[in-house]
């Protein structure tokens, strides 16, 4: 007995169903990326300048940005005060888990000395180890 042949039908299908929602997926994560990257620079803050800056710590996934201005201060772009800047960073050194979370001090050149202080000694009694200043490149 005689097997028929089937045709081949010609060109080959692909699912590219998948790929499209990947890509999809890819561009909302991208998005809402930028958006939070965004959120933490907009306050007009003037960087002090340095001649050395550590580069692995500029890609830190764990960090909690404070920022001080002469007007006032924001964690993550949300305003705050001295009195619950403790309390906001202990949740977030908490989030990352025990990874060890770092705390990024973006502070305008103009802001006394006696403003920062009181963050780093939050950040300590927090128990953050890893606290770093953003500063513009000289």
């Amino acid at each position: 007995m005689k097997i028929p042949v089937r045709e081949r039908e010609h060109g080959l299908r692909f699912n590219i169903t998948p790929l499209i929602d990947i890509v999809f997926l890819l561009i909302i994560f991208f998005l809402a990326a930028s958006h939070l990257a965004r959120s933490e620079a907009l306050d007009p803050v003037e960087l002090a300048e340095a001649t050395q800056i550590d580069e692995e710590t500029e890609r830190s996934p764990r960090r909690i940005t404070v920022t001080v201005s002469p007007e006032g201060m924001s964690i993550g772009g949300e305003p705050t005060t001295f009195d619950n800047i403790e309390q906001l960073i202990i949740a977030g050194h908490h989030q990352s888990e025990g990874k060890g979370s770092e705390v990024r001090i973006r502070a305008d050149y103009r802001v006394p000395y006696a403003d920062v202080e009181p963050i780093m000694l939050s950040c300590a009694r927090a128990g953050v180890a890893s606290i770093g200043f953003q500063v513009l490149r000289k």
